[in-house]
């Protein structure tokens, strides 16, 4: 049987099945769905995500400065400045007490 023959036989037996059963296809229906919050909080984080990786490559290109060995930005580092909180001055009297608590430490640990 040749190939031509072959393919005659197909296209007959083909034609000889009903053709409601040959072009039974589902037509897809879509609605317009509300997003949930689900998709709207992966929106929000896919956003967040790309904004950050954006940020990301504007500091990598800025100079930066070095603070207590981490490196950040001139601007990062104008607000480390600005939130940078004066110390007191240091009270004499409470510096001699705690140096006269350390020698009683001391001794009391030598004599047990």
């Amino acid at each position: 049987m040749s190939f031509s023959e072959h393919l005659d036989n197909f296209i007959k037996q083909r034609d000889k099945q009903p053709q409601s059963a040959t072009k039974t296809t589902f037509r897809r229906q879509y609605a317009v769905q509300e997003p949930t919050n689900q998709s709207i909080a992966r929106d929000a984080i896919a956003k967040a995500q790309e904004d950050a990786s954006k940020q990301a490559t504007i500091d990598t290109k800025s100079l930066h400065v070095r603070i207590n060995g981490r490196c950040v930005t001139e601007n990062e580092a104008q607000v480390v400045d600005q939130l940078k909180v004066d110390s007191a001055p240091a009270n004499q009297d409470r510096i001699d007490y705690i140096k006269q608590l350390r020698k009683e430490l001391k001794l009391k640990k030598r004599s047990s």
